[in-house]
């Protein structure tokens, strides 16, 4: 199957990293997303999974609110108020999120719900892989791995988005200190790391 993530509109710059995943994964494996938004990153991870002739489940975890929970897009106010004839309308993210993985959409499993507390709907050592991209704070991705950290099993994986010292100083401060520097491998503004 073609790849047709660039058609969606997103954030994503870690393709090597989640073809090395799929590459490296068993047959029945079983990953999370956490945090889709519009489906740009979850496109390509579905078509990976796809080409790669596996059983894998790819679980898709989001609120779909937006960051002020009010269902649309962040950064809408923002375009509108520089006038820049681009009003984009608020829209509902999650159908949005569903037209866009149209193609894919057998292999996607979405649970609309906070990261977190979903943590709790896997037991532990049941995941091959993880990856966190929801919210950057500090306390936020702390939690979310001390969540997450035990529902993977030995020789899977967890990695993570926005790994970068300009942006996300929270996101490198927690996983630093709850892995440790010298454990983490960077790639493509990810963390990762084999358990």
């Amino acid at each position: 199957m073609e790849h047709f993530y660039k058609d969606i509109y997103g954030f994503f710059d870690y393709e090597d990293l989640y073809e090395f995943i799929v590459k490296s994964l068993p047959n029945n494996s079983h990953v999370v997303e956490i945090g889709a938004f519009k489906g740009c990153s979850t496109a390509h991870l579905a078509v990976e999974i796809i080409n790669s002739g596996k059983n894998i489940r790819l679980d898709v975890i989001d609120s779909w609110d937006g960051s002020d929970g009010t269902s649309k897009e962040p950064w809408a106010d923002y375009v509108a108020d520089l006038s820049l004839g681009e009003n984009k309308p608020h829209g509902d993210i999650f159908e949005e999120f569903k037209k866009n993985l149209q193609p894919v959409w057998h292999v996607v499993n979405p649970i609309q719900a906070l990261s977190a507390p979903s943590a709790d709907l896997y037991k532990d050592g049941s995941l091959d892989f993880v990856f966190i991209d929801a919210n950057h704070t500090y306390e936020g991705v702390n939690e979310d791995i001390t969540k997450w950290r035990p529902k993977v099993k030995p020789g899977g994986f967890m990695a993570g988005h926005d790994y970068r010292k300009r942006a996300h100083w929270g996101v490198i401060r927690a996983v630093d200190e709850f892995f440790g520097k010298k454990y983490i491998t960077v790639l493509n503004h990810c963390w990762f790391i084999k358990l």
